[in-house]
């Protein structure tokens, strides 16, 4: 998994991978991006709105514009709420000192980390910052989100994704400074592939770790955090049996995300039950979902707002009936990797038009790993393996990329018309917000499918075969 892709690679199945490589790598880039402009941990904020003043002041401070209040206050509620002993000391003793060093930290790692995902450039050392970024994230609580951003970009580094329609495939075959940089800072870390399976084991060990204090976390405020770091220590150390044991790293990370995905759709069934429109539908019972689809009826865009009180309200108890049956059997079916592609690709279409409903938090964060799941996973630790189903990914087609743009634009313009608070919640703000995660999925299709990315990526792999 800490590998890098084979540069000799030129097979037809790695060359119809490279799109949707390319596709998690933008859209998890261009999510990055939202969050610190007008999302749920907005910094940067936009000239209509001015940026968040718990984050930066242009007047000056100590540390130039960046603020630490919401880095201080973050830290002193997790240590009040309760965290880990050792991430208590860790915040009192590093981060409480000098918040503002932190808070400039975090905002120049996210925005420098979202543009170089989104171009493609030294795609690795960004998502090495990223992972950096958000594993401490988790400790403070905020477990809902930040995992679902770490694992489509821990896969773009296993992918070595900018090498695909990205600067990094350009620079790659240049004898320039820049060149060889790009080569320098992408290449695999130093780690020999005998030391593969103590790693495994410390990550199993570290799993079991969180494991055995999620009962003394029930009660706190990162009483989930116990259960994710569980199953990222666990995919990770899996990951890391079947790449020792020969398996090619990209298509064992790419299972690992069909595991995530799967395991998030149960989640949001069993321990997260509550709807919203930072949720999934799960199981919620009818008059909940009743409530949360009328708020968010009233925010949509009018279309969409009229649909749900014409289609959506009247007929809720068949919904809730589809959502449940939709997302318990995909859940499963990509846990244990039955029927893969239809399963992923039902998922994709799911947690699209959930987004189109308006619950646009959480399932665009889980289409930037589903859309990887549907189209590359299948092939370690799942039934469909077993069986000896290894279907090839699917190919993207060229005709898609000016419709694409065309409706990304729309949707970004429509969006832009209405305007985005990010001091609102999501349910205020459904309509806008969905339109710009869907204008992110044209917009990143229409870069993964245009003619001009094919030559790229031929380029590229021209390039990947001379190596």
């Amino acid at each position: 998994m800490l590998g890098n892709v084979d540069e000799t690679e030129t097979s037809s199945i790695d060359q119809r991978a490279g799109p949707w490589i390319a596709f998690a790598r933008v859209f998890v880039g261009l999510l990055l991006l939202y969050e610190i402009t007008f999302g749920g941990w907005w910094k940067l904020g936009w000239p209509t709105t001015g940026a968040n003043p718990d984050w930066i002041d242009l007047s000056g401070g100590d540390l130039g514009p960046f603020v630490g209040a919401e880095v201080q206050s973050v830290a002193e509620q997790a240590i009040d709420q309760g965290t880990y002993g050792w991430f208590e000391t860790l915040l009192e003793a590093v981060v409480l000192p000098a918040p503002e060093l932190w808070a400039a930290l975090a905002l120049l790692a996210q925005l420098g980390a979202a543009i170089a995902l989104i171009v493609g450039f030294w795609t690795r050392p960004a998502a090495l910052v990223t992972i950096l970024y958000f594993l401490p994230v988790f400790h403070f609580g905020m477990i809902r989100t930040s995992p679902l951003l770490t694992v489509p970009v821990a896969f773009a580094f296993v992918a070595n994704a900018g090498r695909y329609y990205g600067l990094d495939g350009l620079l790659w075959k240049r004898d320039c400074t820049l060149g060889r940089a790009t080569r320098a800072v992408n290449a695999p870390l130093p780690i020999r592939r005998e030391w593969y399976p103590g790693l495994a084991a410390i990550a199993a060990v570290v799993g079991v770790y969180y494991l055995l204090t999620i009962p003394e976390m029930v009660d706190t405020r990162v009483h989930l955090t116990a259960l994710e770091m569980t199953v990222l220590a666990g995919l990770v150390a899996g990951g890391l049996s079947f790449v020792y044991r020969g398996r090619e790293p990209v298509t064992v990370a790419a299972d690992a995300l069909r595991v995530f995905v799967g395991y998030r759709f149960l989640q949001e069934i069993v321990v997260r039950s509550e709807p919203g429109a930072n949720a999934l539908p799960g199981w919620a019972s009818v008059e909940a979902q009743t409530e949360v689809f009328a708020g968010i009826a009233e925010a949509h865009v009018a279309p969409v707002g009229a649909f749900i009180e014409l289609a959506v309200l009247p007929a809720m108890s068949a919904w809730v009936l589809a959502f449940a049956a939709v997302q318990t059997t995909v859940g499963v079916a990509l846990l244990v990797g039955y029927r893969t592609r239809v399963a992923g690709t039902v998922a994709v279409v799911y947690l699209t038009a959930l987004t189109a409903l308006g619950l646009v938090r959480l399932a665009p964060l889980v289409f930037a790993s589903a859309i990887v799941a549907a189209t590359l996973a299948g092939r370690h630790a799942s039934l469909d393996a077993v069986a000896g189903r290894t279907a090839r990914p699917p190919a993207v087609p060229t005709a898609a990329s000016l419709p694409a743009v065309a409706v990304g634009v729309v949707f970004l313009a429509g969006a832009a018309v209405i305007g985005i608070d990010p001091t609102a919640g999501y349910g205020a703000m459904a309509g806008p917000v969905a339109l710009v995660m869907l204008a992110f999925g044209c917009l990143t299709l229409a870069a993964v499918s245009s003619p001009q990315s094919r030559r790229l990526a031929r380029a590229e792999s021209t390039a990947a075969a001379d190596d």
